[in-house]
């Protein structure tokens, strides 16, 4: 039994969206970083970052959210939700899964860098890693185009995270990009779990 370390409210939204799309059957075990369960000796055995989510699946341990992803898709959803290794396609779909946690969120979360060397800011200028993202969405709809994959939960989960923050520009491909995210059935589904209306009125 694949079992999914998770708080709410959390970036386990990403993972538990896949395990949604995937309809492999999952366990919840209940982390609340609110608890202060992710800083439980037993947890911090599975992920010693004492972050969340973390996976366990017949044995292998991921953490990470693009990396439990990626892992979930080549076990159970290769070639519906993962390129095949010898599909074009690959190269884009690893890239836009590293550049969701790598160049994404932090261009998008962090305050603009001081330093005077730009090169040395890893994930780049926040401008221009929209601006990829925008073309990597003309004309879509996905963004391995007609093939939707876990690079749109990777990176389509943290994305509608943050259009729903206002941290993304308001453009017209982005609104149309998170209203098709938003109006699949699984990523419904995982939302009421990650943001419970008892918790998030509606």
């Amino acid at each position: 039994m694949i079992r999914l370390y998770f708080s709410v409210a959390t970036r386990s939204f990403v993972p538990l969206w896949l395990l949604e799309e995937l309809g492999t059957p999952y366990e919840i075990v209940d982390t609340d970083i609110r608890a202060g369960k992710h800083k439980a000796p037993d947890y911090l055995k599975i992920n010693p970052m004492g972050k969340v989510p973390a996976l366990e699946d017949d044995g292998a341990v991921v953490s990470e959210a693009p990396a439990i992803c990626l892992y979930l898709a080549d076990r159970y959803g290769y070639r519906v939700l993962a390129p095949k290794i010898d599909d074009p396609r690959r190269g884009p779909y690893l890239k836009w899964c590293v550049f969701a946690t790598a160049v994404f969120e932090p261009a998008t979360y962090l305050p603009p860098s001081t330093a005077k060397d730009s090169q040395s800011i890893g994930w780049g200028n926040r401008d221009t890693a929209l601006d990829m993202l925008e073309a990597a969405l003309t004309p879509g709809p996905w963004l391995l185009g007609d093939q939707f994959s876990a690079a749109d939960i990777v990176l389509g989960g943290l994305f509608a995270i943050a259009y729903f923050n206002k941290r993304v520009d308001q453009r017209p491909v982005f609104a149309a990009y998170n209203a098709r995210v938003n109006a699949r059935p699984a990523f419904q589904r995982a939302a009421e779990i990650n943001w419970p209306p008892s918790l998030f009125p509606r």
